[in-house]
């Protein structure tokens, strides 16, 4: 009796166990992420709750809860300081932590509150040492100065640009850095094309964008095909560079830049018979895409009434839409023609004045280093609410 009751003892225990193990999973699915030493600690009772064996929703999950995790531990910079300062190049690490790392420094630079944001480079450096492809993307942004906070470096993203393309152990079969490689290539094509951290030479760069393009990059093509046409580095060849576009549509039609550079051959007649009706149906598709280029060539052609009646109204559109994207050319081109057609500067955006206003201070609100419910009072005391302008 006394063997048995301790056997119905223990089997109690290890049901309470259990129950704490399932408790703890649904509220913790990916362990408990300490930011100190990128390391995960799990509350496990048998070898099936291991991270090795966590299933593809649960690593979700733990993807989604260290972000937010890490977006409420990261808004003050000594332990953002802390955290980098015990990443050392020969620290070991595991797939886990790697891919912490990453999403840390991501959500760092996501996070427009975090004012100190020195340590990404280190982290995003790691990250890419120990082989994790989104990293070197994010890395060669970092060095091209897309982000506030870090200034640009091209000499470091055009040296890790050519390292990472000249690295030919990334293609093993397996090792999943293939698209690393590829993406390194691109990047340095169109770094020794401008001279960016380099010396320029088209004649290389053209080699290294044909490389891209070859292990189907779908940008590498779109651009190999701008070489074509311009003759940059490479002797011109419209008719292949027509052929390459007119494949890439077939197999990828939302590729960047793609209807813009096939409207162009149209409308000039390289490689194809001219037409300009052609080129005002391939601007438009790439307009539904919201090419910024193709906005702006189709806001011309309706405010020249070529191929299509005129239209300035469409034309101002079309150039308002463009310039929000970042098109410098639509830009000035909407000042010129309201300022011809006598269109006040206030028809120039669909948001009235006093909502610009608004969403300017929504976004000041946004970037200000405070806790959520702070900005929501401020909101509430400014009754301000969102809204996109058009």
């Amino acid at each position: 009796m006394q063997k048995r009751a301790k056997s119905s003892t223990n089997h109690q225990k290890g049901g309470k166990i259990r129950k704490n193990c399932q408790i703890w999973r649904r509220h913790h699915p990916g362990g408990l992420y300490t930011h100190w030493s990128f390391q995960l600690e799990h509350r496990t009772s048998s070898e099936r709750y291991t991270r090795e064996k966590l299933d593809k929703r649960g690593r979700a999950c733990y993807t989604e809860l260290m972000h937010i995790r890490l977006l409420q531990l990261l808004t003050l910079p000594a332990l953002l300081q802390q955290a980098v300062a015990e990443v050392q190049p020969g620290t070991a690490l595991s797939e886990w932590d790697v891919e912490g790392m990453y999403v840390q420094a991501r959500a760092i630079l996501e996070d427009r509150s975090i004012q100190n944001v020195s340590g990404v480079p280190l982290m995003l450096e790691t990250c890419v040492r120990e082989g994790h492809p989104e990293a070197a993307r994010l890395l060669l942004d970092v060095y091209e100065g897309k982000f506030k906070g870090l200034e640009a470096n091209p000499k470091q993203a055009a040296h890790l640009a050519r390292s990472l393309a000249e690295a030919e152990q990334l293609d093993k079969p397996g090792s999943g850095r293939s698209a690393m490689r590829t993406e390194a290539m691109f990047r340095l094509a169109l770094y020794l094309e401008k001279g960016q951290g380099c010396t320029a030479d088209k004649v290389e760069a053209y080699e290294w964008m044909h490389k891209a393009a070859s292990r189907g990059m779908p940008e590498a093509r779109v651009e190999e095909a701008r070489y074509l046409i311009s003759g940059s580095g490479v002797k011109p060849a419209p008719q292949q560079a027509w052929a390459l576009l007119y494949d890439q549509a077939r197999k990828a039609p939302e590729t960047p830049h793609l209807f813009f550079y096939m409207g162009y051959m149209c409308y000039q007649g390289i490689g194809v018979p001219r037409s300009a009706r052609k080129a005002f149906e391939l601007y438009r598709m790439g307009a539904m895409l919201n090419d910024a280029q193709c906005l702006n060539n189709l806001g011309a052609m309706f405010e020249k009434g070529f191929p299509t009646p005129r239209n300035p109204e469409n034309a101002l559109r079309l150039y308002r839409k463009a310039a929000n994207l970042g098109n410098r050319d639509a830009s000035a081109n909407m000042q010129r023609l309201a300022f011809k057609e006598g269109v006040r500067a206030s028809h120039t955006s669909a948001t009235p004045p006093r909502k610009r206003i608004d969403n300017a201070t929504l976004h000041l609100i946004e970037a200000l280093p405070v806790e959520s419910a702070t900005r929501e009072r401020l909101r509430a005391w400014l009754l301000l609410s969102p809204n996109e302008e058009e």
